[in-house]
This record gives C-alpha cells, sequence and structure tokens, in this order.
C-alpha cells in the first residue's frame, strides 16, 4: 500500500508495464475518462454562453413587451407562441441542419450556440414581462416617473434590480436545459463533429446497441451529464430558496 506496507490483495490491477483506464477506451483506444473531462469544456461553455446570450435577448424584450403594452406586447407575445407552439428537438434540428457542412469545427461550435439561444430566450422574456406588469404600478415607480425619470432609467434602474434575484435562479435553472440541448444535437449528429469532443459527440459512439453490449463504458458521459444537471438544479434551487424566504 502506496509503496510501504506489502500486501496481498488488491482491489484492481493491471498488467506489468501496462496502463490502467479508470473508465475504459473507445474503439480507437483513448480514454474514455480524459475524453469525458475535455468534452466538458466544450459542453458546459456552451450552456454558459448560450444562456448568457438568451439572457440578454429575454431581457430586452420582455421589459420592452411588460413595460410598454399596447399593440408591441400584443406581437411580441403572439411571436412567442408561434415559437413556443413548434417541438423542440425537430426545431433544433432543422436550424442545426441549416450550418453548412463546409463550417470549421468552431463555426459550428459558434451557430449551435446561437441556435440554442434563439430558442431559450422566450421563456425568460415571459417572465421577466409578467415581473414588469406587476410592478410598474407599485409606488415606487409611479415616484420615479412623477420626478421626470425618463422610461429607460426607470426600466433599469428600478424595475430590473427588484426582481433580479429571481433572473439569477431563472438563469441557473436555465443551463441543464442549454446542456441537454447541446448533447442531444451532437447525439443526433446535427451538432458538434469530431475533432470537437463533447459530452454529445461522446454518447454518439454509443448509438449501436451492439456496441453497447460489448462496451458499456461508453455511456460514461451520459453519468457525466446527469450529474451536471442534477447539480444545476439544485444549485437553482438552492438559489431560489434563499432569494425568496417564504420558499419551502
Amino acid at each position: 500500500m502506496w509503496g510501504l506496507i506489502p500486501c496481498t490483495r488488491r482491489l484492481l490491477s493491471v498488467a506489468p508495464g501496462g496502463t490502467l483506464f479508470l473508465l475504459g477506451t473507445d474503439s480507437l483506444g483513448r480514454d474514455v475518462f480524459s475524453r469525458v473531462i475535455y468534452g466538458a469544456r466544450i459542453s458546459l461553455t456552451i450552456g454558459l454562453i448560450g444562456v448568457a446570450l438568451s439572457f440578454v435577448i429575454g431581457l430586452v424584450i420582455g421589459v420592452f413587451s411588460g413595460y410598454y403594452g399596447g399593440w408591441p406586447d400584443h406581437v411580441i407575445q403572439r411571436g412567442i407562441e408561434i415559437l413556443r407552439s413548434f417541438p423542440t428537438i425537430p426545431l433544433w434540428m432543422a436550424l442545426s441542419a441549416a450550418l453548412p457542412a463546409s463550417w470549421s469545427p468552431l463555426q459550428v461550435y459558434l451557430g449551435i450556440t446561437l441556435v440554442l439561444s434563439f430558442i431559450g430566450w422566450t421563456g425568460l422574456a415571459r417572465q421577466v414581462r409578467g415581473k414588469i406588469l406587476a410592478l410598474r404600478e407599485e409606488d415606487f415607480v409611479v415616484a420615479a416617473s412623477l420626478l421626470g425619470a425618463g422610461r429607460w432609467r426607470i426600466m433599469l434602474r428600478h424595475l430590473l434590480p427588484s426582481f433580479t434575484s429571481h433572473i439569477i435562479v431563472s438563469l441557473t435553472l436555465a443551463l441543464p436545459g442549454m446542456i441537454l440541448g447541446e448533447t442531444a444535437l451532437s447525439f443526433l449528429g446535427l451538432g458538434l463533429r469530431p475533432p470537437i469532443t463533447s459530452w454529445g459527440v461522446l454518447l454518439k459512439e454509443a448509438q449501436n446497441v451492439q456496441a453497447i453490449a460489448s462496451y458499456p463504458w461508453l455511456l460514461a458521459p451520459a453519468l457525466a451529464v446527469i450529474v451536471t444537471v442534477l447539480a444545476f438544479n439544485f444549485v437553482g434551487d438552492g438559489l431560489r430558496d434563499a432569494a425568496d424566504p417564504y420558499a419551502r
């Protein structure tokens, strides 16, 4: 044990001069554990960048729709309803298939991020609109308006800070959806492609049932996806409880 205590039993071992692969190797002999770690960089950054872009789009449209109301609000809400009426996976597939096949892996990476952001902003916009509708008639908003504050100042300096905690929780809970979206697209062959390594690209190698029966460790990236999605959901629930003292 640790080169100090002689032992006769071993929990695991390899042949002399061999290499230990914690999660086995793929069909080309590459270490699955190392590829899962490298794939985490791509899958997580797509989630973070996609949520950041969705945050900007959803925040601007939601604030504009909720504060101004009238026909702009009706047009925006009907557009959101039309966009949300499409099935998610077929819409992702159609937008991803529209990306040119000649694009480099980096361009595909950026394209997938934009696709996920283009679809993911609708929920946040609806939530922001609802908060704005509930707060725009409050006393502090009326007071700021009577003191001569402009509409954009009221929206940016008074309305948005009043529900910042809610926005943070919504963004935290939106991250798992972005990660699952990239994983699903790459698994179907419409997202990222080798040599870029992501969890979806790694799971694409496990599409064959015979491969899973012979090499079940190829499903290891699925475990990483499950753990990450659960972690972000737990963080989102914790932030929601911290932001709302009455949430139990």
